[in-house]
């Protein structure tokens, strides 16, 4: 049995969606499953590095056009000085120049080509780079072997300047005769015949052979061609569909989608021919059960398997007296703005106590939240802290705030209940109610998704008052750290992996 899992994206960062992935690719590793990766666009070496540093290996990962030259996956095993010696006896090359992931070889004042080592292991290389008095006119990728070569003219813009046009790109067998050519979004077969993206997915489903007992594990549902030739094939694979995010929202609730979640109304209108739907708690089952009956789909299976666990508790050797985290993309609805105006406030009762907010985003968004603390003049106290692996970072803080409007699962909640974090959320669908419990690791606080003006200051004054009554009783802060431990014991990856294993065979 494989299980292959679609998607990764091509040229965005890392999400939610991509960072469980991640985490799951965890707990196959523990029940033996053999698990694929699919790019269904071909990636350049920064996705891959993206994906590979959330827990995908490379060489489980695997591309639609790359299957087709006869390669099942990646394999960068092309020595660089192999390379190097066969560059300098068929070129004339005057000057080599290292760099830091780079090997540049000129003539004579003039850059000729470029080979790029992988950025893990400078060893091998990925791609080179070729100049025409300086002007790009063809980069070569390779994974064991020459993938494809891309050819440019160069071009002007209209304002005058100029840039490198991609005429074409061609991919090659592992024998280095063509296999075919992609022009635009279309590709054409040595035969002539001409594929459009549908088509080369419809030839790479049929590559895979697959029987009644592979999956397809589906992690991403809008505007993506591969849903379409899924449910048009009616292959014999089982395919389960995971709801990241929420598939309902009331009104005020989200700023893209009112009612039906307008990315999985897809898979709801197909729910007919999904084996299964995977949610990541109970409350979300239940929720989704009740919309599909309204109206009117049908109900496949629904499954509870959270999106995310931790491999172990992350103890602390000392936290930073009244230290705060938070994390999370920089986004509206995320509500930092909330976080950072409830420290403002506090602050005033107690000086001692610092922010770090740890993420990036949408940069209108983070120059907000950068003004509202400059003109607080609380920049001494309150910290962007950009995008960081987390992994030990919770346990160096006492408290982890989340004034997110909605957390389908939460997995910095997660993970800051597993470093013994006290918590504080609003009490909003699904995470905060999961991993916060009143009273005994943390704070919910009551939120409407339709806030007046004065309500949202009110909530403000709230959050600071649930800081400080946290913060300044030792007892509490201890209280509640040992029962986040406490907590995160249900989530360590071989229980999680278990519920993976008892739906997958």
């Amino acid at each position: 049995m494989s299980v292959y899992v679609f998607n990764l994206l091509v040229g965005f960062s890392p999400n939610g969606i991509d960072n469980g992935q991640g985490y799951r690719e965890k707990m196959f590793d523990q029940i033996g499953l053999d698990s694929k990766y699919v790019f269904t666009e071909f990636p350049d070496m920064r996705d891959i590095m993206l994906y590979k540093n959330v827990g995908i290996p490379i060489h489980k990962m695997i591309n639609t056009h790359l299957k087709l030259t006869g390669r099942d996956c990646f394999n960068f095993t092309d020595n660089t000085e192999s390379m190097i010696q066969r560059i300098q006896a068929d070129m004339n090359v005057s000057e080599m120049v290292h760099l830091e992931n780079s090997i540049q070889f000129w003539n004579n004042g003039y850059l000729m080509c470029e080979i790029h080592t992988l950025p893990f292991d400078q060893r091998y290389f990925y791609e080179i780079i070729y100049f025409k008095e300086n002007c790009l006119i063809k980069k070569d990728f390779y994974s064991g072997g020459i993938i494809y070569s891309d050819f440019f003219v160069t071009a002007e813009n209209e304002d005058g300047s100029l840039y490198a046009k991609t005429v074409k790109r061609t991919f090659y067998n592992e024998d280095g005769e063509i296999c075919f050519e992609q022009i635009g979004d279309n590709c054409f077969l040595c035969n002539g015949k001409m594929l459009n993206q549908y088509d080369l997915l419809d030839l790479f489903f049929d590559s895979l052979d697959l029987n009644d007992k592979d999956v397809l594990l589906l992690d991403r549902a809008y505007d993506l061609k591969f849903n379409d030739v899924i449910f048009e094939k009616r292959l014999l694979c089982k395919k389960f569909c995971v709801i990241h995010s929420g598939h309902y929202f009331e009104d005020g609730q989200s700023e893209s989608s009112i009612y039906l979640n307008f990315e999985y109304y897809y898979w709801f209108k197909y729910s007919k021919y999904i084996d299964s739907f995977i949610v990541s708690t109970e409350n979300q089952k239940i929720d989704l059960i009740n919309v599909l009956s309204d109206y009117k789909y049908d109900i496949p299976k629904i499954k509870v398997i959270p999106v995310g666990a931790v491999e172990s508790l992350c103890i602390s050797n000392g936290r930073k007296p009244n230290s705060i985290i938070t994390a999370s993309r920089l986004v509206n609805e995320k509500r930092i703005d909330l976080v950072i105006r409830a420290v403002i406030e506090v602050h005033n009762s107690n000086n001692q106590i610092t922010l770090d907010i740890y993420g990036k985003g949408d940069k209108p968004v983070e120059d907000k939240l950068r003004k509202i603390v400059k003109e607080n003049n609380a920049e001494s106290y309150i910290r962007f802290m950009g995008h960081q692996s987390l992994g030990n970072v919770y346990q160096n803080y006492d408290l982890y705030i989340s004034m997110s409007m909605f957390e389908t699962f939460g997995l910095t909640l997660l993970e800051a209940a597993a470093s013994g974090c006290a918590l504080i959320g609003l009490d909003v669908p699904y995470g905060n109610a999961t991993f916060i419990k009143e009273g005994y690791n943390g704070c919910l606080i009551d939120y409407s998704y339709n806030q007046s003006k004065d309500s949202v200051i009110e909530l403000e004054k709230l959050v600071a008052e649930r800081i400080l009554k946290i913060l300044s009783n030792k007892d509490i802060l201890n209280k509640f750290s040992n029962n986040s431990y406490e907590l995160a014991n249900n989530f360590f990856t071989y229980k999680i992996a278990e519920k993976w294993n008892e739906i997958l065979y």
